[in-house]
């Protein structure tokens, strides 16, 4: 009797790039974005069965079992923080952030030595003013004018204004602060409640060993997850994770695996 054939190896070192294509409004799927590197996207599945028993003798047993339910969620991580990916993480918005040109209002700050004091914050621009000029720091009445490096320090690219402990400013004082603003612009990535967090999802093979096979997510739901440091120790790459709920679409399935195509001959 001959020998059963062995069964092809296909071991497999999964490699890829991650593509996401956010839905508008109306459900369309937009022009998709690469997430960058990503060190990890692992998909899992849990099923839930409809047991049933048989009562037709003494020993109850388990005649038939139905599958009833499946969940597919998948696990996804990039060490690329992005703009856009901060902005999935924050489940926020990037945008930009124009500052106009011009002498700004003088300012009252009741301030104390050592202490910090950012300038130029308003409802508008919660984050203060950047690139000023021109400073000058006098007492509440403006009789008085202080010295810069003596009685206070500037941090103009980020409008920080320092009180210098040991100077003519004593504790509890006021003073008015004058400055001029440039004009500029940043960019500025705000928390709320994005829009974009539904859309495809589309794993474009590149493996390190085993055949491609691209995978496609029709619908699915981002969420942001786990921990984003922002100052640590050691050499470690920050990441952003985000969980991956995989749905169901009316007009198709939720998973597809293709392989690449061959022409036929």
């Amino acid at each position: 009797m001959a020998a059963l054939p062995r069964v092809k190896k296909e071991y497999q070192i999964p490699r890829g790039r991650l593509v996401f294509y956010p839905f508008d409004a109306d459900g369309k799927r937009l022009g998709g974005r690469q997430f960058g590197n990503c060190p990890g996207f692992s998909l899992s599945v849990e099923a839930e069965k409809a047991p049933h028993y048989s009562s037709q003798g003494g020993l109850r047993e388990k005649d038939e079992e139905i599958l009833i339910e499946v969940t597919r969620k998948a696990s996804l991580s990039t060490d690329n923080i992005s703009s856009a990916n901060l902005g999935l993480f924050l489940s926020g918005t990037v945008e930009t952030h124009t500052q106009a040109a011009g002498a700004a209002p003088a300012e009252k700050h009741q301030v104390e030595p050592g202490r910090i004091y950012q300038l130029g914050v308003t409802a508008a621009a919660p984050t203060g003013a950047r690139d000023i000029s021109v400073v000058v720091v006098k007492s509440e009445d403006e009789v008085t004018t202080y010295v810069e490096g003596k009685d206070y320090l500037v941090d103009v690219a980020l409008g920080l204004l320092q009180i210098v402990a040991g100077g003519d400013i004593a504790a509890a004082t006021a003073v008015s602060v004058a400055y001029t603003r440039a004009q500029v612009s940043w960019e500025r990535i705000k928390s709320g409640n994005g829009t974009d967090l539904k859309g495809a999802l589309q794993l474009i093979a590149d493996n390190a060993h085993g055949q491609n096979r691209d995978w496609f997510f029709p619908s699915v739901t981002l969420s942001p997850t786990g921990e984003l440091p922002l100052i640590q120790d050691g050499n470690d790459y920050s990441q952003i994770g985000l969980d991956v709920e995989i749905l169901k679409p009316d007009n198709g399935e939720a998973v597809y695996v293709d392989g690449r195509a061959a022409l036929i001959p």
